[in-house]
């Protein structure tokens, strides 16, 4: 149970990134502005690694070779 729920939690993680790219548009002052940005990446950071502990060692690195594998090129 615990690891479903960390791998929901880590999927969770990326929404406060995308909320990022709306805050320009938002007809407020750009001090707040400052503050909900860094707070959508605060809480994107926290979801994602509380997510990576209770998904598990296993899970994170399966995930961290996924990024590694789409970052390199492709080797003929």
């Amino acid at each position: 149970m615990t690891k479903k729920l960390g791998i929901l939690l880590i999927i969770i993680s990326f929404i406060p990134w995308i909320f990022i790219l709306g805050v320009p548009w938002l007809d407020i002052d750009v001090g707040i502005k400052a503050i909900i940005v860094t707070v959508f990446i605060v809480l994107g950071e926290v979801l994602f690694w509380v997510g990576a502990v209770l998904a598990g060692r296993d899970i994170v690195k399966k995930y961290i070779r996924w990024i590694k594998q789409t970052r390199e090129p492709r080797r003929k």
